[in-house]
């Protein structure tokens, strides 16, 4: 991954020397889209060379690089060579369909590494993604959209693009803030999101004024990005990016709070901005932002609040119930057994020779061991019963309803 990042790094800083050289325009075309398939072919090979868990994610992003790829020359051949100015053309459908795929990929990704349904951040990527919207119509997409010497078409492409752009980003935020490993290949692979988002932006407001001209700065974010991808594939840490994580959501930290409180706080702002510039504020837009974001806030701080009260009852690393969420149940459901007059059955288990797990493998090891015994535990038990980590290796079942005769013959099916 570093000789490909070094390697990739010299080709996009010989792409801005051709021009220089007088070597004809096809040559800096046919340089620059080598290197954005290249791209594909890293993350292609990155996927067979440190077999991942899940493969699925790098081929789907592979899959966008590649029509990427087939976008750019395209798109060179046309403005270039063929001199076709049109805009929208065959190159910007062949862009719009790389969209999807790439958001397909992240999404493949958040499904392996996540093990729930993680409602905190996706209600913090939606937030993310309408602030972030409502500032790309009031500065980029609204004045495109409504340009008076632009054509329908035109005008519609101006508007799918910023679109995709956001579909991106929703996609992208909800892997950044959900759980799992942070390596150098999710580092890489977000650097590459980030780049692509800028450029895709800058190159929205200079096609807007009318002032993109191809081979500039924008091309050097682009390769940027697809070089931060081919280096994500390549780096043996991509692996651990479809490892399932043990918890469904990350702690809400000071800092992802103080985030959301800002972007909370964005449409009033865009608002007093515009009154103040004395120009046109776009108020449909920004009231409608703010109907979205209001009750996501509520929800946000609800999630919150929900989460709290799991966490202080959950056992961190197996996510089973703990020893004080059990014994609070024990009492409960004993004073229902005797209201009710049915039987309660109670499981205490241990794992055998634990200590030579630990001795033998470490901790890392013994935490590996613990987590499956739950996960088969959990697999045994009946959806009303209590199941919870006791103690280091021991577990505790309670089970309403449930005689001695019964228990007993649950406790020797899950000692088989």
């Amino acid at each position: 991954w570093g000789w490909y990042l070094a390697g990739g790094a010299a080709a996009a800083v010989g792409y801005f020397v051709v021009p220089l050289l007088g070597l004809p325009a096809g040559v800096q075309v046919g340089w620059y889209c080598v290197i954005s398939a290249s791209t594909a072919v890293a993350l292609l090979v990155g996927a067979r060379w440190h077999r991942p868990r899940s493969r699925t994610p790098w081929y789907l992003l592979a899959g966008g690089q590649a029509l990427y790829a087939m976008a750019d020359l395209t798109f060179y051949l046309c403005r270039q060579v063929l001199g076709i100015e049109q805009y929208p053309y065959y190159d910007d459908l062949l862009y719009l369909s790389a969209y999807p795929m790439l958001a397909a990929g992240l999404v493949a990704f958040i499904r392996a590494r996540t093990p729930g349904w993680d409602l905190p951040s996706l209600i913090d990527s939606l937030i993310l993604a309408i602030v972030a919207g409502l500032l790309a119509w009031v500065y980029v997409v609204g004045p495109a959209a409504f340009a008076p010497d632009e054509s329908l078409l035109a005008q519609w492409a101006s508007i799918v693009y910023p679109a995709m752009d956001l579909l991106l980003l929703t996609v992208g935020v909800r892997l950044l803030l959900g759980s799992g490993a942070r390596t150098a290949a999710h580092r890489l692979l977000y650097a590459s999101m980030l780049a692509m988002l800028a450029a895709d932006v800058g190159y929205g407001y200079l096609e807007l004024t009318g002032s993109y001209i191809p081979g500039g700065v924008l091309e050097g974010v682009w390769l940027a990005s697809a070089l931060s991808l081919g280096a994500a594939g390549l780096h043996p840490s991509m692996s651990r990016l479809t490892e399932r994580s043990v918890t469904a959501a990350p702690d809400t930290s000071p800092g992802r709070l103080a985030v959301m409180c800002l972007a909370a706080t964005t449409a009033p702002t865009v608002l007093l901005a515009e009154h103040l510039r004395g120009s046109s504020p776009h108020v449909l837009a920004v009231a409608l932002a703010c109907l979205a974001l209001f009750p996501l806030t509520l929800a946000r701080m609800a999630a919150l609040v929900a989460t709290q009260r799991r966490m202080a009852s959950t056992d961190a690393l197996t996510g089973l119930w703990n020893r004080r969420y059990f014994s609070d149940a024990l009492h409960t459901q004993f004073a229902a057994a005797r209201r009710g007059g049915y039987p309660l059955g109670l499981l205490l288990l241990d794992i055998d020779h634990f200590k030579r797990v630990n001795d033998a493998y470490g901790h890392d090891g013994g935490d590996v061991v613990l987590r499956e015994v739950a996960r088969l535990l959990a697999g045994d038990v009946r959806p009303g019963d209590v199941l919870a980590r006791y103690g280091g290796e021991e577990f505790a079942v309670l089970l309403p309803g449930l005689g001695a005769r019964d228990a007993a013959a649950l406790a020797e099916r899950i000692r088989v």
